[in-house]
């Protein structure tokens, strides 16, 4: 029979009266005074249509779960969450689950109470709708046990009705060991809690706690994080699902854009109050302003709906007002990178309205567009419904020049334009039917200045299975471009096993499809 403790406040030391404010019961409550390797912390409300499959996908985690201490917390469900959280208490001596007798409205108090109670060496967040790969608490613990820092992410995957992508691809790109957080250009991206474990005595130790606010609770959390621990690792398998399939009403997708902005703009005043390093603050800076205040508000199919897209405007103001009220050496101008964001910026700190709408209507409904040269250097040219035109620049486009096959090896040179040439390192084959299927390849790889010459051979495509490939070209450790190919012409590659064909694509891109060999007579 499992032990049920009730938690009255102030009824524990008066030093952090802060997790004492509510009313709570414990069930399993002598499983917290059992040292684990892992904590699972797990944030419950109104859950009843996942909640099974997230607690499961825990329980059979291949670290064994026996060292894993799971604690959920029911925010006030009205819904047959307790029960399930009830059954699942009585079947498993290690599963924690806490009731609040009222609902905070956020998932802060749930994620800080459980962080809180946690006795283990690491601790990682898993929400109630989503779940985690098979092994994916021991790829993150192996992570940390081995390069002894206190933070490890790995690759999320969201799940759709009918498609699976990579979330945070800069994170889970390659295999890093103690490095600087601020060496990866865009950690401060998607700072939800899913694919990270921390140690435990490292959260504590700084004080480290989500916000009690109703969204960018975990942006603020992370941020503090990543400012505080120094060196990070990452890892490129697959830890954690995120759960997108149509139906599933979560908190993140019920909180009206306005009130997400007034949030942002609360992290965003938080942050420069930080007074970090300049380059590092202007990383997160970036993060709040163009891909929260400008992507996520303006290029998106709400606002181009919307009936009130003066308060979108006004939101943007506050922003820029914001920033503005403090003395920084850099204007936020400089730190918008994206061709559409930085035409974006101009029309709204211009108050082009007008424009704006229509650039949106451009980008979210695929809008006219021609591609022109200006002093040697390509540019798209979005075409308005209002009769304006947009000059982007295009950072870097790729094109096949040459292509020769012989019976063991076809070549391409392939040449490289645009404002910003980079050093490319590997080619990717992505699976057309899975986002986590693809094949890197950087052996074929010969680059001088813009100019690329690639070599293949079956041999260098022996771990591709069967089906269609998109072919891209990879700089940066994560970002990419096609390859486009005016020809026409396929070229055919064999191995005893397999058959590639390399061809081109309706939209003029190189692609290759790899066949099973049939057997002979």
């Amino acid at each position: 029979m499992m032990d049920i403790k009730k938690i009255l406040p102030f009824t524990k030391s008066n030093d952090d009266q802060y997790f004492e404010k509510v009313n709570y019961k414990v069930h399993n409550y002598k499983a917290l005074s059992t040292k684990t390797d892992v904590t699972v912390v797990i944030p419950v409300y109104n859950a009843e249509e996942y909640l099974a499959k997230t607690i499961d996908s825990v329980i059979v985690q291949n670290i064994g779960f026996s060292k894993i201490t799971m604690i959920l917390i029911d925010d006030g469900s009205n819904d047959k969450s307790r029960t399930i959280l009830k059954r699942y208490a009585e079947l498993y001596s290690n599963i924690v689950v806490v009731f609040l007798d009222e609902n905070t409205g956020t998932p802060s108090f749930p994620r800080n109470l459980g962080a809180h109670l946690a006795n283990s060496k690491y601790l990682t967040f898993l929400d109630a709708d989503d779940w985690l790969a098979h092994d994916g608490i021991k790829h993150l613990y192996q992570v940390l046990e081995s390069t002894k820092c206190d933070y490890a992410v790995g690759k999320t995957i969201q799940v759709n009705a009918k498609s699976e992508k990579i979330i945070g691809k800069y994170e889970s790109c390659k295999n890093r060991t103690n490095v600087s957080p601020f060496s990866i250009p865009h950690i401060f991206y998607h700072l939800g809690p899913r694919a990270r474990m921390m140690r435990l005595s490292f959260i504590k130790k700084n004080k480290i706690r989500f916000p009690e606010m109703k969204y960018a609770e975990d942006k603020q959390f992370f941020i503090d994080v990543l400012t505080s621990v120094g060196k990070i690792s990452t890892t490129t398998a697959s830890i954690y699902y995120l759960n997108r399939i149509p139906g599933n009403d979560s908190l993140t997708k019920q909180t009206d854009i306005i009130e997400k902005m007034d949030t942002n703009i609360a992290v965003l005043k938080y942050v420069l109050d930080k007074k970090l390093k300049i380059e590092e603050e202007k990383m997160i800076v970036n993060r709040l302003v163009e891909f929260d205040s400008i992507t996520r508000l303006f290029n998106r199919k709400h606002f181009v709906t919307s009936s009130q897209k003066q308060l979108y405007y006004e939101a943007f103001e506050q922003v820029v007002n914001v920033f503005n009220s403090y003395e920084r050496p850099y204007s936020l101008e400089e730190i918008i990178k994206k061709p559409l964001n930085k035409a974006f910026f101009k029309f709204l700190t211009n108050k082009q309205h007008t424009n704006v709408q229509s650039l949106a209507e451009w980008s979210t409904e695929g809008g006219e567009e021609s591609r022109t040269l200006n002093n040697g250097l390509p540019y798209t040219l979005a075409h308005l419904k209002n009769g304006e035109s947009v000059l982007m620049e295009i950072p870097v486009e790729a094109r096949v020049i040459r292509e020769e096959a012989k019976e063991d090896l076809i070549k391409f040179e392939i040449e490289l334009t645009g404002h910003h040439i980079p050093k490319i390192q590997s080619i990717e084959f992505k699976s057309r039917s899975s986002a986590i299927k693809t094949f890197t390849a950087a052996k074929p790889l010969t680059q001088k200045k813009n100019r690329l010459d690639v070599k293949i051979k079956a041999g260098h495509l022996k771990n591709l299975q069967r089906g269609g490939y998109v072919i891209y070209l990879i700089y940066d450790d994560y970002e990419s471009v096609m390859i486009s190919k005016e020809s026409d012409a396929a070229y055919e590659l064999k191995s005893s096993k397999k058959m590639y064909n390399f061809y081109q694509t309706i939209n003029g891109n190189l692609s290759i499809k790899v066949k099973k060999v049939q057997a002979t007579q």
